[in-house]
């Protein structure tokens, strides 16, 4: 099935460094931290040319990278995420349903909290209703997203909502925001974009009734391969309206 790279590689490419910052920092400032310590699984094939895994700490990562956590933080842990913060780095933070990334074992709402940000428990799932990514700071244009159960984002700035079964946007479940210090944050609460889903085949609402992890799910391709490796089509150009692209 082809995959495509919706919101990860925008946000991905969002929170990375502007072409200014890289002028002026050495290369390992912009090490990206794919933590693997919390239950996560290894990053998806597509993710080999964006991704770095590590089980250094996270001093000197320009990006820290939680893709569906199901440990606990351990209170010293949420306390240097916090820190990496509050010095300048950046987070992306990726969800799913409480199923299978429980928000009170976890504790992730700890780390968000002193952002202003908050998940909340399960929404009312509707089977394969895609979601809606509205052009701003992360996409330059709207971006049709497979979505199929998960969370609720309080605070940011909201950029992808679900849909509703009238095919309207409904409650937001991924925001983002900026800090003073020239941190970004990116939450996520729905893990499908991040598993490289979604087909232009997929029908909205259907599911495969025998098999419901064969289901065809709903989305759009929005990507394309280049020589710096899967990246989203906006980046590719001049680089405006990407508030990490300078």
């Amino acid at each position: 099935m082809r995959s495509v790279l919706l919101l990860l590689s925008l946000s991905l490419w969002a929170l990375l460094p502007t072409r200014a910052q890289i002028a002026r920092q050495p290369k390992a400032a912009a090490r990206i931290y794919f933590d693997q310590a919390h239950g996560e699984a290894p990053p998806p094939a597509p993710m080999a040319d964006i991704g770095r895994r590590t089980t250094e700490s996270l001093r000197g990562s320009r990006l820290v990278y939680f893709r569906a956590p199901n440990g606990t933080f351990t209170e010293s842990e949420k306390a240097a995420i916090v820190a990496h913060v509050n010095s300048g780095g950046s987070l992306l933070l990726v969800l799913d349903e409480e199923k299978r990334q429980s928000l009170a074992k976890t504790g992730v709402n700890d780390i968000l909290a002193p952002f202003g940000m908050k998940l909340s428990g399960d929404t009312p799932r509707i089977v394969n209703t895609g979601a809606i990514a509205k052009a701003g700071e992360i996409n330059r244009a709207d971006r049709q997203v497979p979505y199929d159960g998960g969370c609720e984002i309080f605070g940011g700035t909201p950029f992808a909502f679900q849909l509703d079964r009238n095919d309207n946007p409904a409650q937001p479940y991924a925001a983002y925001k900026k800090l003073d210090n020239g941190a970004h944050i990116v939450v996520m609460a729905e893990g499908m974009a991040s598993l490289f889903l979604g087909s232009p085949d997929g029908v909205r609402l259907q599911e495969d009734p025998v098999d419901p992890g064969n289901t065809n799910w709903w989305g759009r391709p929005s990507w394309r391969k280049c020589s710096r490796g899967c990246l989203p089509v906006e980046a590719m150009g001049d680089g405006t309206r990407r508030f990490g692209i300078g």
